[in-house]
């Protein structure tokens, strides 16, 4: 093996220089080899800086990093996936256990963009194992929402491709948010309870992977786009990134999904409304003197063949099936 250019494999160890801020993180060169990466940190770093870092990817000449300490090596890492673009979302989906905090819960994620009404099924009229089997199959780019009575649940599931890549859960009296990996765990086994409610409908490969920023991204500091106040403005400092972008002022929210640099839309939470332009996320941030934006991007690394993005439906089932009380 080249000393110089050793073989990086999803996992590997590696020590990386840095050079120059970049939003949610730093460019970054890695030692000795010289190959450019981008590292996603919040923390300050002085350029020129060495800092360990775990490998994730190579998309075309960058590769994709994470910090050292935020994984060590994660059990199934070390156990061995079946391929290399799965342990490289195994690696980054593990250092990034991001609880996002949403106000609104479901609602947030927007119904259908065609105005047809669609009708919830109810768990017990279908085999739910082979419907969540056919959605995976079936690569259903879109939503699952679930609304359980028995439970006090509700929870929506993002779907990319038929691999979850976002979930939102919630079950009373609990109030934190459970972290993504446990969401979908929770929905899944309340899908399973004869009255549950599961409404199944397509979204925008646009929309859905913007959102999965929330779960799955990069956070952007405050900082990096404090002076700017329009949407506008903030899409220039991203640049051709993939991004969620959440306004809040007083009791409004509204999301603006940006893809590949283009703004696909903007939906605002309270209104249930998308509209294909932003007017809408502006007005929000213009509601208030303190309006709060956040913003977290998706790494171009995901969507490419070298990350197969988002967890399986299937390897999630067969993982539940011996802790899941109820027959599965």
């Amino acid at each position: 093996m080249d000393e110089e250019n050793p073989v990086l494999r999803a996992g590997s160890s590696v020590k990386c220089r840095v050079c120059t801020p970049e939003p949610g993180g730093y460019a970054v060169k890695l030692v000795p080899s010289g190959i450019d990466g981008f590292l996603p940190c919040q923390e300050e770093l002085n350029e020129g800086q060495v800092v360990p870092a775990t490998f994730v990817c190579m998309s075309k000449d960058q590769a994709l990093m994470t910090f050292a300490f935020r994984i060590g090596t994660t059990e199934r890492v070390q156990m061995g996936l079946p391929s290399e673009p799965e342990t490289a979302f195994a690696v980054w989906a593990d250092s990034h256990p991001r609880t996002y905090k949403l106000r609104r819960a479901i609602d947030i994620v927007m119904p259908p963009v065609s105005s047809v009404d669609v009708t919830p099924l109810r768990s017990g009229d279908y085999d739910i194992g082979k419907l969540i089997t056919d959605l995976e199959e079936g690569q259903l780019t879109g939503c699952v929402k679930m609304i359980c009575d028995e439970r006090l649940s509700r929870g929506a599931l993002l779907l990319f491709r038929g691999r979850a890549v976002g979930c939102i859960y919630g079950k009373k009296p609990m109030v934190e948010p459970y972290p993504i990996e446990s969401a979908i765990q929770m929905l899944l086994l309340d899908s399973f309870l004869p009255e549950t409610k599961l409404t199944v409908y397509d979204l925008p490969d646009e929309i859905i992977l913007s959102m999965s920023a929330m779960f799955l991204g990069v956070p952007v500091l405050e900082k990096d786009y404090a002076d700017h106040k329009t949407l506008e403005q903030l899409t220039k400092i991203l640049k051709k990134e993939t991004a969620i972008l959440t306004a809040t002022a007083a009791n409004e929210m509204c999301l603006a999904f940006l893809h590949e640099g283009e703004i696909f839309g903007s939906y605002h939470v309270d209104d249930q409304k998308f509209s294909d332009r932003g007017a809408s996320f502006d007005e929000v941030m213009d509601k208030a003197p303190d309006s709060k934006v956040e913003i977290s991007i998706l790494p171009s690394e995901m969507t490419t063949d070298k990350v197969l993005f988002g967890y399986g439906l299937s390897t999630t089932l067969e993982v539940m099936k011996g802790q899941a009380p109820i027959e599965m």
